[in-house]
């Protein structure tokens, strides 16, 4: 049985999962995804408040964030020897509450980009990632009720955020949610403390394995970050009068409600299946769905296209930690390159779209969006192919 098609075999948690341990963890993770992106749509308006040079520092707090999360990314497996989950939950959660109190407070940019910063080193991507795993049944159904949660997270922060611009009580919300942040990390410490983290001592453990898992996952993640970042560019030059900026969000919206929805059945496909083949069909069907994009569909094409992209976009996720995890000897540094991969994708995915944007317009950023997922379909396959293995093999 080819690599590709192999089912998850990885441990299981055999002693009884308490509810309480996940809600905590659910909460806490939608809240540490929905504050930051509270701001995120708005960033370029509260920095043109503060700076006669918005350009400059939108710039850099949007990018702030992947500064501290790769500079860290080495650190996490000794962290993990050093520091129990709680431990690390109780950074994860104070930090992320820090930041929500530096963004409330800001009335510079210089402080915002700071806070961003401060949100990176939080490490919840890679922190809540371990926890989820470690309270499980299985890597599958830990990964995706993650998902889940960042998805519930993805979804509300937007919304409240623009309320809150838009009735002036921006500041009140991430007060309240740096909060909300800490006590529920509180919680989540003191439900999670007879967990332990399977982190085996030694530097081998922060040794980057699983390339052709990362590669996939960071074209995976550059398009689909491409893809949200010129969608709203390409629908309005199609049909300005059509595709308002609330159509534009409504849509994005519903995609992620339905990766809510659908999670639960990716779960068990994982599963079934194979992370990776999960992951590669994922890959696959979201560039299938973007570059169908710009073909003319109307209105009831592009949204039922925008359903079906959350659907497939919901399991590309969890099918990536699960098949880094079952590629490297040690599951905190796979988690945390994982991780990296994904931001370094964020960044580079809509760098490589904007490119193609001055030569073939709104299309062809659609389309290069639409590439990059497939690039990493297609590398995953190869890589995973068994003549490629056995010719790997050989020539090493």
């Amino acid at each position: 049985m080819s690599a590709i098609s192999q089912p998850l075999t990885a441990d299981v948690r055999t002693d009884p999962v308490h509810p309480y341990d996940l809600l905590a963890l659910v909460a806490l993770q939608t809240l540490v995804t929905a504050a930051p992106l509270a701001l995120l749509p708005f960033l370029g308006m509260q920095v043109a408040g503060m700076s006669d040079a918005p350009a400059f520092w939108t710039a850099m707090a949007l990018a702030a964030p992947a500064v501290t999360t790769l500079t860290l990314t080495p650190a996490w497996a000794r962290l993990a020897v050093w520091v129990s989950l709680p431990g690390l939950i109780l950074w994860t959660g104070l930090l992320s509450a820090l930041s929500c109190a530096m963004i409330a407070s800001a009335t510079h940019p210089l402080a915002l980009v700071l806070a961003r910063l401060v949100q990176g080193a939080a490490g919840g991507g890679v922190v809540l990632a371990l926890a989820f795993r470690e309270v499980g049944l299985d890597p599958a159904r830990g990964y995706t009720r993650m998902q889940q949660a960042v998805s519930a997270g993805c979804l509300i922060g937007p919304l409240v955020g623009g309320l809150a611009f838009e009735h002036g009580r921006f500041t009140t919300l991430m007060l309240a949610c740096g909060g909300l942040v800490l006590v529920a990390s509180l919680g989540a410490a003191a439900l999670c403390r007879g967990i332990s983290l399977d982190a085996p001592e030694g530097s081998a453990g922060g040794r980057i394995t699983g390339w052709p898992v990362l590669g996939a996952g960071l074209l995976g993640s550059a398009g689909a970050f491409a893809f949200v970042a010129f969608f709203p560019t390409w629908a309005t030059a199609a049909d300005p009068a059509m595709f308002t900026p609330g159509l534009i969000g409504l849509l994005h919206s519903s995609s992620w409600l339905v990766a809510l929805l659908v999670l639960p059945f990716w779960a068990r496909g994982i599963g079934a299946l194979s992370p990776l083949t999960a992951l590669a069909l994922s890959l696959a069907g979201c560039a299938l769905a973007f570059a169908a994009i710009p073909l003319g569909l109307g209105l009831v094409g592009i949204a039922v296209l925008r359903l079906l992209q959350g659907a497939l976009f919901a399991g590309q996720s969890p099918a990536l930690f699960a098949a880094a995890e079952a590629a490297g000897p040690n599951r905190v540094a796979a988690i945390a390159h994982v991780r990296a991969s994904l931001t370094l994708g964020q960044l580079a995915g809509p760098f490589v779209a904007g490119l193609v944007l001055v030569p073939f317009g709104p299309a062809g950023a659609i389309w290069a969006a639409a590439g990059l997922s497939l690039a990493g379909a297609v590398w995953l396959v190869v890589a995973h192919h068994p003549i490629h293995r056995k010719n790997r093999s050989r020539a090493a």
